[in-house]
């Protein structure tokens, strides 16, 4: 057996504690401790295990998938529940692979669970189709990534993009943060997915910048052209093989390119805003200091309209870059 089955009950055992109706909570060997449960009282199974510090429930848009903070022999942990009785043998697995992400690779529960379900997402896509939103969000990093490889290396650029790391934000520089986000909208308005995705990691400062995007004709670019276009700033071996990885890493696979044909260009100029204490958004923090109960909010994921917010004026070395991608997009 593998070092992952052997941490797991096998499909045989999971069956038949399903089968006895008796409650379980089987605890997985390793830090952080894990536990599967099986609540047959309340017909669910999940995994539970103690909450990062501020890590709060994400929405995964599933109708039999919710992800709470609950609060468990006086620990505050983060719980996912399946809740149809006739996806439990097949979701054990994916409990499974979120539980190896947690304990075997680092990665914090709701990190985990994304990572997962982002993976499963990519092998039950049918071939050939690219997620809407996927492109459209890869339209603005590659663009960023392009200015920042063309004003501060190659190198450095590719370092800094987190891709499909499951990273709290898209770019990650010595000094800043860079959260990217790309709408089609006529106003600069865009879905925030998380408590903690406008929250600035450490000391360092956050930015966001907003792209908007609108269907062109034969002067607009596609996104295999843009990719096309990238790729050629990482001429060499390695870095080539690591911008592909993370390509793929962010959804994007070669085969996509025979049927994403929609062409793009910028609607407006990208606009950046600090993200400070006066930037609207919300947080764990924030709501914590209202009074709101977090164990009580399950998933928060919400939309912010920035048309007309007031735009910040950026590093020298961030508005280089900034200025530079958007010429990927002209």
């Amino acid at each position: 057996m593998t070092a992952s089955s052997e941490r797991h009950l096998s499909a045989d055992s999971f069956a038949a504690y399903l089968h006895s109706g008796a409650p379980i909570e089987h605890p997985l060997p390793g830090p952080p401790r894990l536990h599967l449960f099986i609540d047959p009282h309340r017909v669910r199974i999940g995994l539970r295990g103690p909450a990062g510090p501020r890590e709060v429930p994400v929405a995964t848009g599933l109708e039999h998938v919710t992800v709470r903070a609950v609060h468990h022999d006086q620990q505050r942990m983060i719980e996912i529940e399946i809740s149809d009785a006739r996806l439990f043998t097949d979701a054990y697995p994916v409990l499974c692979a979120v539980a190896d992400r947690v304990q075997l690779d680092r990665k914090s529960i709701t990190a985990a669970l994304t990572e997962t379900l982002r993976r499963l997402g990519h092998l039950l896509r049918p071939h050939g189709a690219l997620a809407r939103e996927t492109e459209i969000g890869l339209l603005g990093e590659l663009s960023i990534l392009a200015g920042l490889a063309r004003t501060i290396g190659p190198e450095a650029g590719l370092d800094s993009w987190r891709g499909g790391h499951g990273e709290e934000h898209d770019f990650g520089l010595s000094e800043h943060d860079i959260e990217v986000k790309t709408t089609t909208s006529e106003r600069r308005a865009h879905w925030i997915a998380s408590l903690t995705q406008l929250e600035p990691t450490g000391e360092r400062p956050l930015w966001l910048v907003s792209y908007q995007v609108t269907g062109a004709g034969s002067d607009g670019r596609t996104l295999p052209d843009l990719i096309d276009r990238v790729r050629t700033l990482f001429p060499g071996a390695v870095e080539g093989d690591r911008f592909d990885s993370r390509l793929r890493e962010a959804g994007w696979h070669d085969r996509y390119a025979a049927t994403c044909h929609h062409r793009w260009r910028l609607r407006t100029t990208p606009a950046a805003f600090a993200v400070t204490t006066r930037f609207p958004r919300l947080s764990a923090r924030l709501l914590e200091t209202a009074g709101v109960d977090l164990a009580r909010v399950t998933d928060a994921r919400y939309r912010l309209d920035l048309n007309g917010w007031p735009v910040d004026e950026l590093p020298a070395p961030l508005d280089a870059a900034l200025a530079t991608a958007q010429l990927e997009l002209r």
